[in-house]
C-alpha cells in the first residue's frame, strides 16, 4: 500500500504526464486559423507539465536533510502554476472566444473543475492513501481535459497574424540591415 505522499506524488506525475500529452496534441493540430492560440495553449500545458513533475519529486523528498531543495522545487511548482495560468489566460485572450460558442463552455467547465479541485484541496480529508493534494490532482486532470477540448476548438481572433512565414526572422533582419544609421 502506498502512503499519502507516494500517492500524491504518483497523482502529480499523471498530471505532468497527461499535460505534455495534451500540448503535443494542441501542437499538432496547429493550423492557419489558430497557430498564436495554439501555441499559448501548448505552453499552459508545458508549465503545467513542469508544475506536475515537480510535485511529483517534491513529495517524494520527505526527509528534513531534503528542505533546500525542497523549497527551490516548491518556488519551481509555483512559477509554473502561475505561468500556466498566464499561458490559459493569454491563449483565451488571442482566441475568438464568445460566450455562445462551444470554445467559452469548455473554457467555463475547465475553471468551475478547476476551482472545485481548488476546493477540494483545501478540505481536511479523511486519512487514505488519496489525501486532499492527490485528490485535487485527480479533479486537475478532468479540468486539464476540459482545457484541452477548449484549446482545441479556439480559433485566433479575427486581425491575429495567421500567415507567419518561417523566413520572417530573415527579412526582418534584411530590412533592418537595410535602414540608414544616423
Amino acid at each position: 500500500m502506498f502512503s499519502a505522499e507516494q500517492t500524491t506524488a504518483i497523482t502529480d506525475y499523471a498530471l505532468a504526464a497527461v499535460s505534455l500529452g495534451f500540448a503535443i496534441a494542441v501542437g499538432r493540430s496547429s493550423e492557419a486559423n489558430n497557430r498564436v492560440s495554439a501555441w499559448l495553449w501548448c505552453a499552459a500545458f508545458i508549465a503545467a507539465a513542469v508544475a506536475g513533475a515537480a510535485g511529483g519529486i517534491f513529495h517524494n523528498l520527505a526527509s528534513p536533510s531534503q528542505d533546500a531543495p525542497r523549497r527551490v522545487l516548491w518556488t519551481l511548482i509555483i512559477a509554473s502554476m502561475g505561468a500556466s495560468g498566464a499561458f490559459i489566460t493569454a491563449g483565451t485572450y488571442a482566441g475568438d472566444v464568445r460566450r455562445n460558442h462551444e470554445t467559452f463552455r469548455w473554457l467555463a467547465a475547465g475553471i468551475v473543475v478547476t476551482l472545485i479541485g481548488a476546493t477540494v484541496q483545501r478540505l481536511e480529508l479523511p486519512q487514505s492513501p488519496l489525501d486532499h493534494n492527490g485528490a485535487y490532482h485527480v479533479i486537475q486532470i478532468a479540468g486539464l481535459y476540459l482545457f484541452y477540448r477548449c484549446a482545441r476548438s479556439v480559433r485566433d481572433r479575427p486581425g491575429a497574424p495567421s500567415n507567419i512565414r518561417s523566413d520572417a526572422r530573415e527579412e526582418v533582419a534584411r530590412s533592418s540591415s537595410r535602414r540608414e544609421t544616423f
